[in-house]
């Protein structure tokens, strides 16, 4: 059981809190890891603050990004392309792990050994670790990738410990993403398929961080954004079409089809309503009467009708009506310690 895990980690302007990330890794029970960090050129003293533990333990070893796009995902890449380990684990700046994080995960890996990655619960925090104490995601007896579709994903970045060559195998994080980027890896990985295993009848092993930024949605209708999200819709379409499992998701693709229509229309993003519509037609998400009443409301917001309640009103209600609305279970259920302790 010694072998290697490399916990990747993005940086950028984290000073304040990436000490105390750091302090959870040297705490770990499992000593053979190593924890590579890519700066994205932060502008206060994170830099100082990385060569500074970096100079206090060999096994943290820090890069700066040295290629574009900037982004979280090219410092995870080029992490991974600069590690070491078997395993890889994704870590952000401000989460934190429990200390037996790594020793049952790699067991767990140990034991799943045919798996190409392995899920496993975490808890969610704001301020101190146990202030929340409600988890991510629980299992149900729902399809994953239903899940992922919905707003409702089991796990986000953090959950999986992976083996490295699969991660590599499936084509590592996609860089130009600014948005939905743990979407689309986990959405190609389960349907590349990969194979995999939720742990989530153990004990939660990391704390993410929540702050008011992330759970604002920040920016979710800006035209990077909505186009992240468009091509991960477009690349979902075709690869499920690809491996014949569209029918299976069709209700799912056309709710977020809906829902993609109308936060470009919202947005103002009027082009990009009607390449989503135009890429939908053969694939055939819609009727021709809700297709009428897209055009309609994207008119109506376009030439600055919507400002006449009643009109906006109308319209609306008869786009609003496609897209179905999901029940996420993420950061809703509580965490409770179980009588008898759960055996890997």
């Amino acid at each position: 059981m010694n072998e290697i895990v490399s916990i990747i980690t993005p940086s950028y302007n984290r000073a304040g809190l990436v000490t105390e990330t750091a302090a959870s890794i040297l705490a770990q029970t499992y000593p053979f890891w190593e924890w590579v960090i890519v700066d994205d050129g932060s502008t206060d003293n994170s830099w100082e603050v990385l060569q500074n533990l970096a100079a206090k333990d060999e096994r943290i070893k820090i890069f700066q990004r040295t290629r574009e796009p900037k982004g979280a995902c090219t410092c995870r890449n080029i992490a991974v392309e600069n590690c070491t380990g078997r395993y890889v684990l994704f870590l952000d700046t401000d989460d934190v792990l429990a200390p037996f994080c790594l020793e049952q995960r790699v067991l767990a890996m140990q034991q799943h050994s045919d798996c190409d990655f392995v899920i496993f619960p975490m808890l969610m925090f704001k301020k101190e670790l146990d202030d929340l104490n409600v988890l991510w995601n629980v299992d149900n007896h729902k399809d994953d990738i239903h899940r992922i579709l919905t707003g409702d994903a089991v796990c986000q970045g953090t959950g999986p410990l992976w083996k490295k060559a699969s991660f590599v195998e499936v084509g590592m994080w996609r860089e130009d993403l600014h948005l939905w980027q743990d979407t689309e890896l986990h959405i190609k990985s389960i349907l590349w398929p990969m194979k995999y295993v939720k742990r989530l009848d153990l004990k939660p092993d990391v704390y993410l961080r929540i702050s008011y930024t992330s759970l604002s949605r920040s920016g979710y209708y800006s035209l990077p954004k909505l186009q992240s999200r468009i091509t991960i819709f477009f690349y979902t379409c075709e690869i499920m079409k690809e491996k014949g499992v569209l029918d299976k998701y069709r209700a799912d693709l056309r709710n977020m089809a809906g829902d993609l229509c109308m936060s470009a229309i919202v947005g103002g993003l009027f082009s990009e309503a009607n390449r989503i519509l135009k890429f939908c037609e053969p694939y055939r998400f819609f009727n021709k009467a809700e297709v009428r009443n897209i055009k309609n409301y994207l008119l109506i917001r376009k030439y600055k009708l919507g400002k006449i309640k009643s009109v906006e009103s109308f319209f609306y209600k008869k786009t609003k009506h496609m897209e179905e609305e999901a029940k996420s279970y993420i950061g809703k259920i509580a965490w409770k310690t179980p009588s008898v302790s759960h055996a890997l």
